[in-house]
């Protein structure tokens, strides 16, 4: 994640792989495939760092911590990061963790090369990433991911609330990929996330107890994510709905009766099942 010693965008990564700087290698072993556990959490570029503070503690409750600008806020066992974009950069999905049982760095490595996928270790050392060809970037990590953000510069934020929040998260259960060549992707992710399933007209990769999804990129639309899914305690989706409705969040129609689908303050689409 960027947070753990900085952000590497995706023309930098570009570069990187066009200057040969992840050239793969092709160890004679085979390499063991990683164990995923779930997804970790997210990150995305927002317009305005306060309005999506608020927004968002009052969606998902007040643990909240700081860190030069930027915010995490803990979703149950996950969590999600937002900060402004740098100099004309877009409002989007940076990345998506995916959390790796016991992460050796080394042995990641190994695997990776031996599938030919290229990667990118964080300045930290302990999560690496990898680009598709889509520009859609994922991030390797150790599990709970929270418990590394060093108390000593993530400051907590005490926002305070005049209400429940709207739910109470337990952790990210899937998220959902517009991709513009399907097949193409697929041979791509199946070289490290192992074999997918197809429902629904959607390809899905199971991550532990999460699922990363891929679709054909509808049309007016770009690639990248499409949105994510939040589990949470048992609600009433009608006033769930309201109180969403309330906060300035605007409210779409689920694909899946008895869950909630929103979009925030600057349109990223948030999906969320009891």
């Amino acid at each position: 994640m960027i947070s753990r010693g900085g952000a590497l965008n995706r023309r930098e990564l570009l570069e990187l792989f066009g200057a040969g700087m992840f050239v793969a290698r092709q160890p004679g072993a085979q390499q063991q495939a990683p164990a995923f556990s779930a997804l970790d959490h997210i990150e995305f570029f927002v317009s305005n760092v306060e309005r999506s503070r608020d927004f968002f503690v009052r969606v998902f409750g007040n643990t909240l911590l700081n860190r030069n600008n930027k915010r995490y806020l803990k979703l149950g066992t996950t969590y999600m990061a937002f900060e402004q974009p740098r100099a004309n950069g877009e409002i989007k999905v940076d990345h998506t963790s995916l959390a790796i049982k016991g992460l050796e760095m080394p042995k990641l490595h190994a695997f990776l090369e031996q599938r030919g996928v290229a990667y990118q270790d964080y300045p930290s050392g302990r999560d690496t990433a990898v680009v598709d060809a889509d520009g859609i970037r994922l991030q390797l990590s150790p599990e709970n991911g929270w418990s590394l953000l060093n108390p000593a510069t993530f400051l907590p934020e005490v926002i305070p609330m005049a209400e429940e929040p709207v739910f109470r998260p337990n952790d990210m259960d899937h998220v959902v990929l517009n991709v513009k060549e399907p097949d193409q992707s697929v041979a791509f992710y199946q070289k490290f996330l192992g074999a997918p399933a197809r429902s629904n007209n959607r390809i899905w990769f199971q991550i532990g107890a999460s699922r990363i999804g891929l679709q054909q990129t509808p049309p007016g639309q770009r690639p990248g994510v499409f949105y994510f899914c939040v589990t949470a305690a048992a609600f009433n989706v009608d006033a769930a709905n309201r109180r969403l409705q309330q906060i300035g969040a605007t409210v779409e129609t689920p694909e899946i009766a008895g869950t909630v689908r929103f979009r925030d303050p600057d349109g990223l689409l948030i999906q969320v099942m009891g």
